[in-house]
């Protein structure tokens, strides 16, 4: 019941090889970076998860990774310390976001503060590639970088390709988080009673 607690995992080398991945199929495409607002994706890229099921409905957090350049996290400036000790994670920054939900009339200022913003680490760092992939972007989202000189591409694909090859940390790290699931709901299943709510 406790595997997780005795991971066998390199987390370190885990990380080094999923973020290599991403900039190996941003290489190939010819990509200045990529733009990832989908949870899995940026737990991919970087490993720091933070309310991931709020965060599929709301575009609250999101990660910039340059081809050649630095990985810089956008998340609630509240939970800046869940990125603590991650080595490849250059810089954290207050996430903006960018959905009417969180705006509401100040919804087209929040997403131009966005855009901006994307837009100036792709310039940066982009090494004059101004082609930004991106995995999930609203339309609104979307016209403001392109407002902004911002070229994007799909990112979906790229993460698909980047995902599709496991290495050896990969695989443990699976087979522990499946050993994990099973223990609760054996645990579940044997404090389960007839009548529970």
């Amino acid at each position: 019941m406790t595997a997780y607690h005795r991971s066998q995992v390199d987390r370190g080398a885990l990380r080094r090889y999923r973020l290599e991945r991403v900039r190996r199929e941003l290489r190939r495409r010819d990509f200045g970076g990529v733009l990832l607002l989908d949870p899995i994706n940026i737990r991919y890229a970087c490993d720091v998860a933070n309310m991931q099921v709020w965060a599929l409905h709301n575009k609250c957090r999101f990660v910039y990774v340059a081809t050649d350049g630095p990985v810089v996290l956008f998340d609630y400036g509240c939970a800046k310390h869940l990125s603590q000790g991650y080595a490849l994670i250059d810089e954290v920054r207050t996430a903006t976001p960018h959905t009417y939900f969180t705006n509401g009339g100040r919804h087209g200022e929040h997403i131009q503060a966005f855009a901006r913003e994307i837009a100036d680490l792709v310039r940066r760092h982009g090494g004059g590639n101004q082609r930004l992939a991106v995995d999930k972007l609203d339309p609104l989202g979307t016209h403001a970088l392109e407002r902004e000189g911002v070229a994007l591409t799909d990112g979906e694909e790229l993460m698909e390709w980047a995902r599709a090859i496991k290495n050896a940390d990969e695989i443990v790290a699976m087979k522990e988080a499946i050993a994990a699931c099973e223990a609760g709901i054996e645990a579940m299943w044997r404090a389960l009673q007839p009548g529970m709510t």
